[in-house]
């Protein structure tokens, strides 16, 4: 009975102890992280991509990513991460993209350790200002007024162009007309949007806007309003 129990307790710790993801092995995983960064004033949305130095990088133990990460550490200044002291098994390696509004969105892959030493793919993040983004252009035509008879008519350089989420009624940033009656808005993100300019009345100088809408369902891409803005301005 004695060696029975003795020999049951054995079994219960060698089983109990014998985890098959998590940190108390001798294997190690490691893989580079890359940053493609999206810049600002960029209207061809080229991108620069380079080793992101200091950057987080976590791991699951196990395959499920809805459990919390197991550990974490930092990339060096080439981009290489390394995680040590590994049983073997599964496991999920991720960082973060960011969003220029702050919001992040991990980017993943499932490993399999069973080696001393493990190489994951590389990791590539997103990060920038125009990250996630789309333009919006558009053309402004000018029929020009002296008093309440039409003089010329032509590119509406330097008037303003405003633009302002679906349902919402302040604008949230305003730009000019530049050469040939053209504007740009760059950093839009997913959304319905109202595109709008003033047109002036010859004979009571009121102002009315005139408005388009758009809808932009897809990231870093370039949306042309369907019709030019006709507006009249008075001298």
């Amino acid at each position: 009975m004695k060696h029975f129990l003795l020999l049951f307790f054995v079994s219960f710790l060698f089983h109990g102890c014998n985890k098959n993801e998590g940190l108390g092995g001798s294997s190690a995983l490691e893989g580079y992280v890359y940053q493609i960064e999206h810049s600002d004033d960029n209207f061809s949305f080229q991108t620069d991509t380079f080793p992101a130095a200091k950057k987080d990088v976590y791991l699951i133990f196990g395959n499920n990513d809805a459990d919390y990460f197991g550990d974490d550490v930092e990339t060096d200044n080439k981009g290489l991460y390394r995680f040590n002291y590994l049983r073997d098994g599964n496991y999920i390696v991720y960082s973060y993209s960011e969003y220029p509004d702050g919001r992040k969105a991990a980017v993943s892959q499932n490993v399999n350790v069973k080696d001393r030493v493990n190489k994951a793919d590389t990791l590539f993040i997103h990060t920038g200002k125009a990250y996630g983004t789309s333009m919006i252009k558009g053309s402004v035509w000018a029929l020009f007024y002296d008093g309440t008879k039409k003089a010329d008519e032509g590119w509406a350089i330097d008037a303003d162009v405003y633009i302002n989420r679906y349902g919402e009624e302040m604008f949230f940033e305003r730009i000019r007309v530049g050469d040939q009656g053209i504007f740009i808005f760059q950093k839009i993100p997913p959304g319905k949007y109202e595109i709008w300019v003033t047109s002036e009345d010859p004979e009571t100088r009121k102002l009315t806007p005139v408005k388009q809408e758009i809808e932009i369902t897809k990231p870093e891409s370039l949306y042309e309003l369907p019709e030019k803005f006709t507006v009249i301005v008075r001298a």
